[in-house]
């Protein structure tokens, strides 16, 4: 039965609520730091909140790394909803805040273990995800570890959604998918959480010279500008020396 200010079971008034007057779900001390009673809203944005509401339905199997307003609206959309992050604390308020406005609970499955310690054994049920949201640890290498065992369990047509992809350890992850052709670019949300499709399964039968990220081998970027030169040089003429043989190989058939 659907309530009063809900449309097709998703609680508008609730989601609304949170878009314009976000609850106050973190603190530094959380992670060692700052006062306990000092709590702030580090949630993402409204605007893409807004376009969570329209692409996740009731009864979407769903996980994010990292909590906040982004789980509350998991909770509001009915998903099934996993939420990692080892900073425990934080799933109190959230169930705190979702009891005092009646937003159900009962599909959030909470995980209070680095996304790293629980990802490799994650457990679906046999299911596969419909959407993800990467936006805990941003600490290299994090964000690739957390896409590593997202990706194993994320279905094809399945969302993934990155966030703060400012910072250069995650944008990393950013610059990968963008060359990956098995995800495309769905859009970029307020400069800053960027949305993928997965649109095949990804697959490399010979390692990494099927990566387009690799396109630019090799690269000698990491060497001091002398080295780089000499390196480069010394590339360059085997590389014109295995096409010569090549040639010749083909005159000869």
């Amino acid at each position: 039965m659907v309530k009063e200010g809900e449309v097709g079971g998703l609680d508008k008034e609730a989601l609304r609520r949170i878009l314009e007057k976000p609850p106050q779900l973190h603190s530094g001390a959380d992670f060692g730091h700052g006062s306990k009673e000092d709590l702030v809203s580090w949630g993402i944005q409204a605007s893409f909140l807004q376009y969570m509401s329209d692409v996740v339905h009731p009864g979407d199997v769903t996980l994010e790394t990292g909590s906040g307003l982004s789980t509350i609206c998991f909770a509001i959309l009915e998903a099934e909803h996993t939420c990692v992050t080892p900073a425990e604390q934080e799933f109190d308020r959230i169930r705190t805040y979702c009891h005092e406005h009646g937003i159900s609970t009962e599909r959030l499955r909470f995980v209070a273990l680095p996304s790293q310690v629980y990802l490799p054994r994650i457990d679906l049920g046999g299911r596969e995800l419909d959407f993800a949201l990467i936006d805990g640890s941003h600490a290299f290498p994090t964000p690739l570890i957390d896409y590593y065992y997202i990706n194993e369990n994320l279905k094809i047509g399945g969302l993934l959604a990155i966030d703060d992809g400012y910072i250069p350890s995650v944008g990393i992850l950013h610059a990968f998918l963008k060359s990956e052709p098995a995800y495309e670019l769905v859009r970029i949300d307020s400069v800053k959480t960027i949305v993928y499709r997965k649109i095949a399964k990804t697959f490399y039968p010979n390692d990494w010279p099927d990566q387009r990220f690799n396109k630019r081998f090799p690269d000698f970027s990491f060497l001091p500008i002398p080295q780089r030169i000499w390196a480069w040089t010394v590339s360059r003429r085997a590389v014109q020396w295995a096409y010569r043989v090549v040639l010749r190989r083909r005159d000869k058939d």
